[in-house]
């Protein structure tokens, strides 16, 4: 059945399954969308930042402390035992700078800070940086321990891109298979070396003023059974999103939580394959929100 595939990708907190493509997030917080607060607190970066061990282990060798502010959006406030704003918001800059080479300077990071709950078991903090109408960023990290969940680059384009599922691409995908490799490489994401670059799904999406994006997904495996799964632009063949092995293990509970069709009310499981078979055929997407 085509959705046990395709719901491989979960946001923690909603889940956006565009049947005949892909699965498709919307913002830092995953589809957690954000309440502003009614005085937003703006923090100038004027603190030391500690080294906590986060994605790949160091701050980036080229970076440069930048001048960026930050706003904390949302209803929710950090416990004492998590990170705080300042230091979520640098480790976002340097893992911004590190995989997309994005230098803040001069920009707002907003940032929502989400609690532990049923659904999501780890308190996380959510960074965004929007650039302008067509291009904006996205990272999300372990609130406690400063682990890297997701990063994005959400970048749209004026021109003509298909928004239906590349049946070509479903068999002869090999040139971005490479792609992914060599950026894995590139990166060092992966502690050991590849073992698997396996297929995931196809996807598109488009902003408000109506310009788009296609991407193809991959999930990569080490030798050691670490996974990550990669986001590559069919448009230009540029690097969109990482998904890090610690939301992959998150969204697998989720999706085996979806399976076992638990008495969630919040949650519609009856999704059958004469419904998938509809939504294939009139291309429209279905939206489910915890």
């Amino acid at each position: 059945m085509m959705i046990k595939k395709e719901v491989k990708r979960i946001a923690l907190g909603s889940i956006v399954a565009v049947i005949s493509t892909t699965v498709i997030f919307s913002g830092a917080s995953l589809g957690v969308k954000a309440l502003e607060v009614s005085k937003n607190q703006v923090v100038k970066t004027n603190y030391n930042i500690f080294d906590n061990g986060s994605t790949n282990g160091k701050v980036p060798l080229d970076y440069e402390r930048q001048d960026y502010e930050v706003k904390l959006i949302g209803k929710n406030q950090p416990s004492e035992n998590d990170m705080k704003i300042e230091e979520a918001a640098e480790l976002a800059s340097q893992n911004l700078w590190r995989t997309f080479r994005v230098n803040l300077s001069g920009q707002t990071i907003e940032m929502n800070y989400e609690p532990a709950s049923k659904v999501q078991p780890r308190a996380t903090w959510g960074a965004t940086v929007k650039i302008n109408e067509n291009l904006s960023y996205d990272f999300m990290l372990d609130a406690i321990t400063g682990e890297s969940y997701w990063i994005e680059k959400r970048a749209y384009h004026q021109a003509d891109i298909s928004e239906g599922l590349n049946k070509e691409l479903l068999q002869n995908h090999e040139e971005y298979q490479q792609i992914v490799k060599e950026l894995v490489e590139k990166y060092q994401l992966l502690p050991t070396k590849i073992k698997a670059i396996d297929y995931i799904s196809q996807g598109y999406d488009r902003n408000e003023i109506n310009n788009k994006n296609a991407n193809i997904t991959f999930q990569v495996t080490s030798e050691d059974d670490k996974k990550i799964q990669l986001m590559i632009s069919t448009y230009n063949k540029e690097l969109l999103s990482i998904g890090y092995d610690g939301w992959l293990e998150e969204a697998e509970r989720l999706e085996q939580r979806l399976e076992k069709n638990l008495n969630n009310d919040a949650i519609p499981l009856n999704i059958t394959d004469e419904l998938v078979k509809e939504v294939e055929e009139t291309n429209t997407p279905i939206i489910i929100n915890e």
